[in-house]
Parts: structure tokens; sequence; C-alpha cells
């Protein structure tokens, strides 16, 4: 079956001369490599595809921290435009190459910039783990039950990041599967000096599996005077720090 689907996948490629094959998700047309192009359901993450569009303007700077196959990282390229900028991490190799080749089939890799470090709460290297799963979703610097092999990563935050790029950021999408903690604490000065707004995915059983708590989440975001709004109302303490399942809010300043 796999020689099957592979034969398939490489005629399909030759069919549409190498320039992938197009989806509407949410309204936005994008190109996928033939092999991955029904990753995403057409109405994948609405609530992702409003808030960029509700947040981005023409020349913003967009940090797309688990950047998986693109997918975002080209919604805002297109958003913020030629003269903006996207930077979308993606420490996993085989992940980073799809990813690399969706930016060019939709034409803004002068827009997006594909990068390898993970982001986290400090500057080094440190242990990534890869589920062996091809484009998982769940790749991450947390060990899971899901984790099979190891590989390391250069470590960068988004504070480092932006001084040393000498950013002004706009916006900020996290999802890095139970590391949340450690990425909102190395963008401190990036929340409190330049007021971004971020679009953040919370995974509670990674999040505890890293030692870390939704209450300590919510302590940063306290800090950091950030509203936290889920599918267009904010919510508070007792809501945000109950949540067992997966779920995404934004982080808006006050």
């Amino acid at each position: 079956m796999n020689l099957v689907k592979t034969l398939a996948y490489q005629t399909l490629d030759a069919v549409t001369l190498g320039r992938g094959v197009r989806r509407e998700i949410n309204g936005k047309r994008i190109r996928f490599p033939a092999r991955w192009s029904r990753y995403y359901e057409a109405d994948y993450e609405p609530e992702t595809f409003k808030f960029f569009r509700d947040n981005l303007n023409p020349g913003d700077t967009v940090l797309d921290i688990g950047g998986h196959i693109g997918l975002f990282a080209v919604v805002t390229a297109d958003l913020v435009g030629p003269q903006g900028k996207v930077f979308t991490f993606e420490p996993t190799p085989f992940t980073r190459n799809v990813l690399q080749q969706v930016v060019d089939l939709n034409g803004c890799s002068e827009v997006v910039e594909v990068r390898g470090e993970a982001v986290s709460s400090a500057v080094g290297t440190a242990t990534f783990f890869d589920t062996g799963d091809e484009i998982s979703n769940a790749n991450s610097l947390v060990k899971t039950s899901r984790s099979k092999t190891e590989i390391e990563v250069p470590l960068t935050t988004v504070d480092a990041f932006a001084a040393e790029r000498d950013l002004r950021v706009n916006c900020i999408k996290i999802d890095v599967e139970g590391a949340e903690l450690d990425v909102l604490k190395g963008a401190r000065n990036t929340f409190l000096d330049q007021r971004s707004r971020a679009r953040l995915g919370l995974h509670p059983s990674f999040i505890a599996q890293n030692g870390h708590s939704l209450e300590e989440i919510w302590q940063v975001l306290t800090d950091y005077k950030l509203n936290v709004v889920f599918e267009g109302q904010m919510v508070d303490k007792d809501w945000f720090c109950t949540r067992s399942d997966l779920f995404d809010v934004n982080l808006l300043p006050f």
C-alpha cells in the first residue's frame, strides 16, 4: 500500500508540474506537496485564522513557534505582505524540509524565514523528542509516552531572537506541545515592552508531564498584563486552570 501511495503522489506531482496541490482552508488558498495535501481539513482551526486576520497588518513581524509544515507561515506571510516578515521555528529536520517546500510552493520565501531552533526560556542546546511519525505535530522538548527518538537542537528565546535581529514583534503563535511556560518565560521583554499579541495553544497533559501547571502559566500571563480570550470571550483564572483538554487562547495586552 505504501508503494502504491508513493507512486500515486509522484504521479500527482508530475501532473501538477511540481507546483503542488492547491487547497482552500478557511478561505485561504494554499499549495502543499501532493504527499501532504490532505493533511488539513478545510475548516482547520478557524479561530487561529481569525486571530491573525484581526491582528496583522502589512509590514508586521510574526514569530511562528511550532511551524510544522507551514500552514500558518503562509497565512501570515500573505497578511503581512512583502514589507513584513515571518520567522517560523521547526526543530524536526524532516518536518522542516516539508515546511520549506510549502513556503517555496506558495511563493513567500522572501517573507518567511525557516528556522531550526527550538524556542524556550534560555539560549543553548537541548534534547528534542520525536514521535517517529512523519510530520508529527506532537514532537516537543517534552518527553511523552509517544516519544521514540531524540535529537540535539539549538535553543533560543523570543527575547534573545528579537534582540539579535532588532525586531519589533507584532504577533506570536505558540504551539509547542507542553513547553508553553518556557516559551513565555523567554518572552518577558517582548510582551512587556512591545505589547505583542499571541495565539497560544495549551496542552494540559503535556504541560503536567513537563512538571509545569496551568496555574504557573496564568501567573506569567497576569504578570505580562495580558487578557486571555477564548473564542471571543475573556476568561478568568478558574476557567483557565481547570481545563483538561487541548485548548487555544488569544493573548491581548491591556
